[in-house]
């Protein structure tokens, strides 16, 4: 039978009779199709989901979709993991990195696809249980986080709150020198203060050293 080298694994084999109407045969055989794409997130930003059969790709994509997991999907794919598949989720890496993600549910990934994903930084999780691939996912979201906190430690500024002690303002303006109660959190340069319902910024130790020197003198 001609043309079913084109046809998608999982998908139903519709056989037009003399008397039926071929667009109709056509739209019938493109519902379960239009009932996969409109699970894929319209703001285009997700991950790559690749599977063996369209039955599988919905079962992941329905996995993906529950309000336990909150994936969303860009881009799907069924077979295996070719290099233009890593092409497609190599889109995010210049809108979310953690989302140039293929996740490949009971499919290969062909040696150029992987050599390509090595050489664009694009994640490719493998895995024959759809739990495994979300685990994996997971990690790698949670070492995303680590590897973050870990290169904006030296310029994390942490929020102070702070009290302003009435009898203690000795200068209302620039530079204002007024005595505080340290409510939550630890005073220091550069430190983001909430002083009632105002923002302001410790930028100097001069600055911090006032406010710790008038906040003694007016404890002591």
């Amino acid at each position: 039978m001609q043309g079913l080298e084109h046809a998608i694994a999982g998908t139903g084999l519709y056989v037009v009779g003399r008397d039926d109407d071929v667009e109709d045969v056509k739209e019938s055989a493109m519902e379960d199709m239009k009932s996969v794409m409109s699970r894929i997130d319209k703001s285009g930003e997700g991950v790559y989901v690749q599977a063996s059969t369209l039955g599988s790709l919905e079962a992941l994509l329905e996995f993906l979709k529950s309000p336990a997991v909150s994936i969303p999907v860009s881009g799907i794919g069924i077979g295996p993991v070719h290099k233009k598949d890593v092409m497609k989720s190599s889109v995010m890496l210049e809108k979310k990195k953690e989302y140039a993600t293929i996740l490949a549910f009971d499919v290969k990934v062909t040696p150029e696809a992987r050599e390509l994903a090595d050489e664009l930084g694009v994640k490719i999780f493998i895995a024959d249980i759809i739990y495994h691939l979300f685990d994996q996912f997971k990690a790698y979201i949670q070492n995303l986080k680590e590897e973050k906190k870990r290169e904006a430690a030296d310029e994390a500024v942490f929020p102070c709150v702070l009290e302003i002690i009435p009898e203690c303002i000795f200068n209302k303006k620039d530079p204002i020198i007024l005595g505080v109660d340290v409510l939550e959190g630890i005073l220091k340069v550069l430190l983001y203060s909430k002083l009632f319902c105002f923002v302001s910024t410790f930028s100097s130790l001069h600055t911090l050293v006032n406010y710790w020197s008038l906040l003694c003198t007016s404890r002591a």
